[in-house]
């Protein structure tokens, strides 16, 4: 007699749910999921640390900040330049470093740490002004800024590198002429660990030449997947300028 197992029976349910999860898995849509690009770097104030390789003691530091000197309270929509100053001397050579800091948080964020931890989508720029704009040379090591990228209109007759436009800087240093420019060049020396290796900024080598005035603007490129040596791709985490006396 032949024996038959009905829909009831326990082991022909368990064999026909078992079929049902493997055509369900097999028949599940995959998605893979992207994750987001990291966003801009959220900071406060900006310092240029430079010490003379000639001379140790001869350290200048330049701050830019948005905390009030007054209350110690960040504020969005202004500057605090009054310490933006680089005293240098003429005809020398300084090791300088960027410290970025976030000063809302307790203890201090030093930002430039992130920076570092993301140096395959940073890349820093430093443009003086005034400068002979024949001497702007653009590849993919120099840290000249595409005079595309210039704000050339200002009310003190030097070039003005600023993006939004004439900076307290500008307005509290006057520079030495117009037609002289000011004796600075500044490299990077420090490389990230893309292949090959690109540029960072953070660490840079300063270059006097003879006594001069003008501005530096400094500019750090927020380039995630996009960094290829060049100003263009991403966005400006930081765009600022400081006032230069060379003497």
């Amino acid at each position: 007699m032949k024996k038959y197992i009905s829909m009831g029976h326990p082991l022909l349910f368990a064999l026909v749910l078992i079929s049902m999860i493997t055509i369900t898995g097999c028949n599940k849509n995959v998605q893979t999921v992207t994750p987001a690009l990291p966003g801009n770097e959220f900071l406060t104030t900006v310092e240029l640390q430079l010490v003379n390789t000639s001379n140790p003691s001869d350290a200048p530091l330049a701050i830019s900040t948005q905390i009030s000197p007054s209350t110690g309270l960040y504020q969005a929509d202004s500057v605090y330049s009054n310490l933006a100053l680089l005293s240098l001397k003429a005809n020398s050579t300084y090791n300088g470093r960027v410290i970025i800091l976030d000063e809302t948080q307790t203890p201090f964020d030093t930002v430039s740490n992130e920076i570092l931890a993301r140096e395959n989508y940073h890349l820093f720029f430093f443009q003086p002004s005034p400068i002979d704009t024949a001497n702007v040379i653009i590849t993919g090591t120099t840290t000249n800024i595409p005079i595309t990228y210039w704000n050339t209109t200002n009310n003190i007759g030097a070039s003005d590198t600023t993006a939004g436009g004439v900076s307290d800087n500008e307005i509290l240093i006057t520079p030495t002429s117009p037609g002289i420019p000011l004796n600075l060049t500044v490299s990077r020396t420090d490389l990230d660990n893309n292949i090959p290796p690109m540029q960072i900024g953070l660490q840079d080598r300063y270059v006097t030449g003879a006594a001069s005035t003008g501005i530096l603007r400094v500019v750090l490129r927020h380039q995630p997947n996009a960094k290829n040596g060049t100003y263009p791709p991403g966005s400006s985490d930081l765009d600022i300028t400081y006032a230069v006396k060379i003497q």
